[in-house]
């Protein structure tokens, strides 16, 4: 059946592309230990309510751009920035409690 194999074909190139997506993800997340380490001594919030309202506005200007629905990847992004939020929090969990924003000026 060459429509069939047509078919699989292209649907092996999208599961090529969720899989870009999940490894682009897995990144994603591993930079909030980073950002968490960074923010954590200087006494910044894990939630910035102006940042998570640029970052999900970026996403659907460049996805609009891109042909896609902004409405579509706002509440992708919405989820995305809250789990973000919570893994950050997380991670600013397991951060030594020692620090204080007064020590991260010495940098």
């Amino acid at each position: 059946m060459p429509q069939a194999d047509g078919l699989e074909s292209l649907r092996r190139r999208i599961e090529g592309l969720d899989d870009r997506i999940v490894d682009l993800l897995a990144e994603r997340f591993a930079l909030l230990h980073e950002v968490a380490a960074y923010k954590h001594p200087r006494g910044i919030p894990v939630v910035i309510p102006e940042r998570i309202d640029a970052v999900i506005e970026r996403a659907a200007a460049r996805g609009q751009r891109h042909g896609l629905d902004p409405g579509m990847l706002r509440d992708i992004y919405r989820r995305l920035v809250d789990e973000a939020c919570r893994t950050e929090a997380r991670a600013m969990d397991e951060l030594p409690r020692g620090l204080t924003p007064a020590a991260a000026t010495h940098d």
